[in-house]
């Protein structure tokens, strides 16, 4: 615990956003631009546990809703977000709405573009750090008074994204910018307490597989690639889902662009009428010489689609991955 709180604080990890598995799942989260691309009401809750058996757990819940709405041209929603780390000594809440305006370019591109605004929460209480000289040489116990002098905060700012994203046939691809004003979460000067920008892109296809002896769709292939970067910090995400009926399963990696670290992510999930279940573990890839039991994550998703009678049936919905 001690280790891993003084490394977030001499790097600044903690104000950087949290790292997710399930970019289509929760598309809020990927780029607001996603928002009511689906037409009908779609409800999403999801839960992320990395290093569990670590001592010092990131833990993220989250819930949105959204629906594409006639009478604004385009889609509304909501997300709200509490990422917790060591065990709440770094505890973040958020709340955003986006927009985002849908049009039709030609017979075959659709376009959407989006805006986000929020307000967040960020918080630390050093209360339950156990330094080395609050420690016992002898009997190993806890004195609970600490030499060091760490302040705590508690700062609410505002927060705003955009994004757009575009859409042609079985492709789908768009951009976003996260935290346009870079808030300031601590009440000092100390640049790690600054949220910068994060820049994401993204871009994929659906590939149908067809029997050609019967003309029906076998199953379907979804590559995809995520790019992320905030401050020096990037995340190449690429992988391969693959969609059976109402089964998938998919195999993803994760790594920045010098290779430094890396990520094999499993993921599995399950359809049942208005209902869509997803499951992933990350595995942690190092070297041999270096051994870091317990590094891994677990991710669950859940979506529930509500029917909505109103939507106008010319509304381009994204051929992606819905589980």
């Amino acid at each position: 615990m001690f280790v891993l709180v003084v490394q977030l604080l001499c790097t600044g990890l903690y104000a950087q956003d949290p790292v997710f598995s399930h970019f289509y799942a929760n598309s809020l989260q990927l780029n607001p631009a996603l928002a009511g691309t689906e037409g009908a009401g779609r409800a999403y809750i999801g839960y992320r546990n990395q290093w569990p058996h670590s001592g010092a757990s990131y833990i993220t819940y989250q819930a949105s809703y959204d629906q594409y709405v006639e009478k604004l041209h385009g889609g509304l929603g909501v997300r709200i977000l509490n990422d917790r780390q060591g065990d709440g000594t770094f505890n973040a809440y958020n709340l955003d709405v986006a927009y985002a305006y849908q049009f039709r370019a030609s017979r075959y591109w659709s376009f959407a573009g989006a805006l986000q605004a929020g307000v967040g929460q960020r918080s630390f209480d050093p209360s339950s750090l156990v330094f080395g000289d609050m420690i016992d040489p002898v009997t190993g116990g806890s004195s609970g008074i600490a030499a060091e002098d760490i302040n705590r905060y508690n700062e609410i700012y505002p927060d705003f994204a955009a994004g757009i994203a575009a859409f042609r046939g079985n492709f789908y691809g768009g951009a976003a910018v996260h935290h346009l004003l870079r808030p300031v979460v601590t009440d000092s000067d100390d640049p790690t307490g600054i949220i910068y920008r994060k820049y994401t892109a993204h871009l994929g296809i659906m590939i149908p597989v067809i029997d050609k002896s019967k003309g029906v769709e076998i199953m379907k292939l979804s590559p995809n690639l995520v790019f992320i970067q905030q401050q020096n910090i990037q995340q190449v995400n690429y992988g391969m889902d693959l969609i059976y009926k109402d089964f998938l399963v998919g195999l993803w990696t994760r790594h920045d662009l010098g290779f430094s670290y890396g990520n094999l992510v499993f993921t599995a999930g399950y359809a049942a009428g208005n209902l869509r279940f997803r499951y992933s573990y990350d595995v942690k890839l190092s070297s041999p010489t270096i051994r870091l039991p317990n590094m891994g994550a677990h991710e669950f998703s859940l979506v529930i689609m509500l029917e909505n009678n109103t939507i106008r049936k010319n509304v381009r919905t994204i051929n992606c991955p819905k589980i």
